[in-house]
């Protein structure tokens, strides 16, 4: 009997959607579902305590932004591998997950049973892309990276910037974001206020209207 070495947490707000993915997942001789989380800050924690070797993120989720969290585990768990599950293919979710140091990107329109397959490559150090996305970055990250920067009034934009212009557009007021990224509520206002005058946007409704056609949030 093949032992099942390979260590996976699973993460997303919707509970049908995560027992599916413990159900394909488990199904899989090799791999074994050792946590569930249904936000970001639980996710952190979980992948704290027991170290998993992959954690599957989904994007879209209340509280902690995703990619906040992600980045958050490889700091504390570097030797963990991200996959992020989401709905969107956007090119600024693509170019965040990469940015973070996700190693796999997968849409769930595209066949959640790709992701045994995911799992064991990211586990090898590996990338893997679900058919969709390696389409959208014609199969290279790394040009897709460098063809992002692109001179654009998004690209001046720092990580922090877009870590908090995404939890605008999902509505949260100055206050929560300030306390789930640890600042203060002034530097919320300084980085909104920057982000503003970099994108020439003059109000938080075309702010957030931006997050989304920049596949920053689902719409």
């Amino acid at each position: 009997m093949v032992a099942k070495s390979l260590t996976v947490l699973v993460v997303d707000d919707h509970a049908l959607i995560r027992a599916a993915l413990v159900s394909v997942l488990n199904d899989s001789a090799d791999i074994r579902v050792i946590g569930e989380a249904s936000n970001g800050a639980e996710a952190v924690d979980l992948a704290h305590k027991l170290s998993p070797r992959v954690v599957i993120l989904d994007i879209e989720m209340p509280g902690v932004d995703a990619f906040h969290a992600a980045s958050h585990i490889l700091q504390l768990r570097p030797n963990t591998a991200i996959i992020f599950l989401t709905g969107s293919r956007q090119d600024r979710a693509i170019e965040q997950a990469l940015k973070v140091g996700a190693l796999g990107f997968i849409v769930k329109s595209d066949n959640t049973n790709l992701l045994p397959d995911a799992i064991r490559t990211v586990a090898r150090g590996e990338q893997y892309f679900s058919p969709s996305v390696l389409e959208r970055i014609n199969g290279d990250p790394g040009a897709f990276r460098r063809k992002k920067i692109s001179g654009t009034k998004g690209d001046t934009l720092s990580d922090r910037e877009v870590e908090v212009l995404r939890y605008v557009g999902r509505g949260f007021a100055k206050k929560q974001i300030a306390d789930m990224l640890g600042i203060s509520v002034k530097t919320v206002d300084k980085h909104v206020t920057s982000v503003m005058l970099k994108l020439e946007i003059h109000d938080r409704v075309e702010l957030a209207l931006y997050t989304v056609r920049e596949g920053l949030i689902s719409a």
